[in-house]
């Protein structure tokens, strides 16, 4: 998380105060999932902040210094720059909750709220560091079946069933989709809600993120955008107290 520190405009301090915190975000989640209604999360950082500044006119390639294949592992190579800049705005805007780098709010370089809708709340884009494994595995076990949507699907699915202790009537249905870039959205959106489970975690890229807020709108679909620290998650290991679901 990057932050300075530095006397804040009253439309900052505004965006601070309506952001509502990883742990808060999860009560509202698992509400959802108990209630069996479809909500999706979009996250926009450095990334999606660099594509929407870029020329719409030319090639982006604003994130391939240091890394000349980063647009192919992002899933946007060959997408004209003014459609993806489209698709990320549209995904923002669509979803139930925005989560917008709060990073942006003290570094220029992550600020992205301009480019979409304002909104009443915001949701804390850094959930994705701040849940934690005991967190992650109460939503997997109360889930009515865990669909991944990322390129590495079956590795990601392996790290859970290895790491999160599932054991004796803790048991957990997965499937997935092997999201690659921008070309397969529709084909990434029919397989999840073709898949019947109701959690969709994805890792999508800039050009994907449209799939959060279309899968959404299958009945009973909690779709969050947990971006590439998808498989971070996977990995990490709960401690072996017993988890009750209520």
């Amino acid at each position: 998380m990057i932050f300075t520190v530095k006397k804040l405009t009253a439309f900052e301090k505004r965006q601070c105060l309506k952001t509502i915190s990883a742990k808060a975000m999860f009560a509202i989640i698992g509400d959802a999932l108990k209630g069996r209604r479809s909500i999706s999360v979009v996250r926009a950082g450095d990334g999606e902040a660099k594509i929407l500044r870029a020329d719409k006119s030319k090639p982006f390639t604003g994130c391939n210094r240091g890394y000349i294949g980063w647009n192919k592992r992002m899933g946007i190579k060959g997408m004209p720059t003014d459609i993806l800049q489209k698709k990320i705005v549209e995904a923002g805007n669509a979803c139930t909750y925005f989560a917008p780098s709060v990073s942006g709010i003290s570094i220029p370089r992550y600020h992205v709220y301009d480019f979409f809708k304002m909104r009443s709340h915001y949701f804390d884009n850094f959930y994705v560091n701040e849940w934690t494994a005991e967190m992650i595995k109460i939503l997997l076990l109360a889930s009515d079946g865990v669909f991944i949507v990322h390129r590495d699907y079956k590795k990601i699915i392996r790290n859970f069933k290895r790491n999160y202790n599932f054991t004796g009537g803790d048991k957990v249905d997965f499937g997935g989709f092997p999201k690659d870039n921008w070309r397969d959205n529709e084909q990434a959106i029919y397989a999840a809600v073709k898949s019947g489970m109701q959690l969709i975690l994805f890792s999508a890229g800039p050009a994907g993120k449209i799939i959060g807020p279309e899968i959404a709108k299958a009945k009973n679909k909690i779709v969050l955008d947990v971006g590439n620290t998808l498989m971070h998650w996977s990995i990490k290991k709960p401690s072996k107290t017993k988890i009750v679901i209520d």
